[in-house]
């Protein structure tokens, strides 16, 4: 290598080099520590003025929650709301009314992107640095009754201990999204800005996001070739109902346990996820029909699912 090129080559990673320090510095201006666990702090994003977002399983406790803010001050914190599904929390904290964190345009959310995961597991900023690896699309959360995310970051990065709950950010120090290492059972990934800001909303409005149920766990079956040709029906495949909960919307409306889920209105009902995502779609308020099979006969009730949340 020539030794003008050796020299471009040095003088781009340093550029490099120092745009990312920058970077780092930009995001240590809303990123806080949390002290609501043993051992090491989480870490937070302010990300709205007197508001922080943090990953929920880190927030081990729901008083006494103290903050290192980044000017090095301690202010004290309370839970605005909590989300198992997006595993998301929000906070109230007193003297950081004046801040909040700069949100990177959507677009910028790219497969192989460079990318920054910050946190202050202490009284420090620290940073990994690597790439958007994949955006998946309507992916389902193991966690809060498998609700449906609309999006998640897959990170090739490292989520170090106490990072979960801290920004993803791009290479200028605006956020991308929230990392959090426990989605998806230790892979490193992150929820964009954009759907942090919508679970957010609804934590600040009502302590909790809506999540529709009913209260059955179900399984799914084969019917007899029989059934289906005495009824006619479009597939060979319902959710039986293994159990129901007291005082659900299901128990109330009459469905029992060996009932045949067939079709929530009109829609077949293949797999579990089929029902979850009936129900997701479900307006506030509004009724669900459900065709089910008994005795070998056809029925169909309505049902106005209730909230989970509200319930928690």
């Amino acid at each position: 290598m020539s030794s003008s090129k050796a020299g471009n080559t040095s003088s781009t990673l340093s550029e490099l080099s120092s745009q990312l320090a920058a970077a780092v510095e930009t995001a240590g201006n809303f990123v806080v520590a949390i002290h609501a666990r043993r051992r090491i702090p989480s870490s937070g994003i302010l990300w709205r003025p007197g508001v922080i977002v943090s990953a929920s399983h880190t927030v081990r406790r729901d008083e006494d929650i103290s903050v290192t803010l980044p000017s090095g001050e301690s202010a004290a914190a309370t839970i605005a709301g909590r989300d198992a599904a997006t595993d998301l929390i929000a906070l109230h904290v007193t003297g950081a009314e004046s801040h909040a964190a700069a949100k990177a345009d959507a677009e910028a959310v790219r497969v192989g992107s460079l990318a920054l995961a910050v946190g202050r597991p202490g009284r420090n900023v620290t940073a990994s640095f690597g790439i958007i690896s994949a955006v998946s699309d309507s992916w389902r959360s193991w966690q809060g009754g498998g609700a449906r995310v609309d999006r998640v970051l897959r990170l090739d990065l490292a989520i170090y201990d106490g990072f979960s709950g801290g920004p993803l950010v791009d290479a200028s120090g605006a956020v991308l999204g929230l990392d959090n290492s426990a989605l998806a059972r230790g892979m490193p990934m992150a929820l964009p800005a954009t759907a942090v800001d919508r679970v957010l909303d609804e934590l600040l409005e009502r302590g909790h996001v809506r999540r529709p149920f009913i209260g059955v766990a179900v399984q799914p079956v084969v019917l007899p070739a029989s059934l289906v040709r005495q009824h006619q029906l479009a597939h060979d495949t319902a959710l039986l109902i293994l159990s129901v909960a007291d005082a659900s919307p299901a128990e109330s409306a009459g469905i029992i346990v060996g009932d045949a889920l067939l079709q929530a209105n009109g829609q077949p009902l293949r797999r579990p996820t089929d029902l979850l995502d009936e129900l997701s779609s479900a307006a506030h308020g509004s009724s669900l029909t459900l065709t089910f099979l008994r005795g070998g006969a056809v029925s169909s009730v309505s049902i106005t699912p209730a909230d989970r949340g509200a319930r928690a």
